[in-house]
């Protein structure tokens, strides 16, 4: 027990070299067409520099996520050192469009013809399912996928960065749990390539274990499309339901002053998660105001990736976080209950009474039964 899991193997269901393959033997000269277009530049550049998947670089950093109320961002520890996984870092390393500004509802009406499908568009569908989007190859093609596939011109306007960010960070989510048990695998969906390369960019030291011609020997915070610190909050990848957390404020603050992170220790925790009301101050002492049923729901929090309900304070006034002080507070109502008088001298007398009336009848019954 208290051991790490022996992970060997992660099964990514991104299978970027898998699906070039195929197509350069059934479809070469339509691949090449596809490859043309700068869209995917970023995913044949992996091909072609033939840039391995490490489950090692990849499960070091999962086993040490941050625990967060944020809804759309990740952060993690190298080194003592915080990293954030963020739309921002992923819209660095992909270069997909990843503006959270951008409406999808228009790109789900529009009008398309099956009989204009051709060849090139089904290579268009199986990178976008099987590299941007990757799940399981025996999960149903969705529609609207095929329907935004009919018109080249508006797939490259999709943010389809968003839509891949999100469903790796889902998958990273479903897996926390796998990370406490003694697993050996676990399941990766979406383009999870991108986590190895934010990595690689982020920590230099894995960049040159991973690839020969890395140089550089820098860790970086977070990292941005222009340049590395260059920027670090840009509004266009910040989404409307995105929750505020002080703790990441005041880490970004610590970031910026360029704080000595080695010899900070950084806490673990695995505490039951509880409602608290920010209106009333009496519940951080009232037992009663605890509601331990909604600990063990999955589906009204997320730890650490955050609540939907915390997104909702300002209304209900209300925020749900980890208790930290239950502990303390149990053991202060069962200590601060009633506690029972010393016997006083009559109470002694009768318990006397009772013991040797008691003791005395038995030895009579005994003697008869020896008799």
């Amino acid at each position: 027990e208290g051991e790490e899991p022996q992970v060997t193997q992660i099964n990514n269901n991104c299978r970027i070299d898998y699906i070039i393959r195929k197509f350069k033997a059934w479809l070469p000269k339509e691949l090449d067409v596809v490859q043309k277009d700068p869209f995917f530049s970023q995913i044949f550049k992996l091909h072609e520099n033939g840039l391995g998947y490490s489950a090692r670089v990849m499960h070091s950093f999962l086993r040490t996520e941050l625990v967060t109320y944020k809804l759309h961002e990740l952060w993690f520890v190298f080194a003592r050192r915080p990293l954030r996984f963020s739309l921002q870092e992923f819209h660095a390393v992909t270069g997909f469009e990843c503006n959270t500004r951008i409406s999808v509802k228009e790109f789900e009406e529009w009008k398309y013809d099956v009989r204009n499908a051709d060849r090139i568009h089904l290579i268009y569908l199986a990178i976008i399912l099987c590299v941007v989007l990757a799940r399981d190859e025996k999960v149903n093609i969705p529609l609207k996928y095929i329907t935004v596939v009919m018109d080249l011109e508006r797939v490259r306007k999709h943010p389809w960065g968003v839509a891949a960010y999100d469903l790796l960070c889902n998958s990273v989510a479903k897996n926390r749990d796998k990370f406490k048990d003694k697993t050996t695998s676990y399941v990766l969906d979406g383009f999870s390539y991108t986590l190895q390369i934010w990595a690689m960019e982020t920590v230099s030291k894995i960049g040159s274990f991973v690839e020969k011609n890395w140089t550089r020997d820098d860790i970086y915070a977070y990292i941005s499309w222009t340049e590395n610190y260059d920027v670090v909050q840009d509004q266009a990848f910040r989404k409307a339901d995105e929750v505020e957390d002080d703790r990441i404020q005041v880490l970004m603050e610590l970031i910026k002053n360029k704080h000595d992170w080695s010899e900070h220790i950084w806490e673990t925790e695995e505490t039951a998660v509880v409602y608290l009301s920010l209106d009333d101050e009496s519940a951080v002492n009232d037992e009663g105001s605890v509601n331990f049923e909604a600990a063990e729901s999955d589906e009204d929090f997320q730890t650490p990736k955050g609540s939907k309900n915390v997104g909702a304070r300002s209304k209900k006034g209300k925020k749900r976080l980890p208790d930290r002080g239950m502990e303390k507070r149990k053991h202060k109502v069962l200590s601060s209950g009633p506690k029972q008088a010393p016997f006083n001298e009559d109470m002694k007398a009768f318990v006397t009474q009772l013991f040797e009336h008691n003791f005395s009848g038995m030895e009579r019954r005994l003697q008869k039964q020896m008799a």
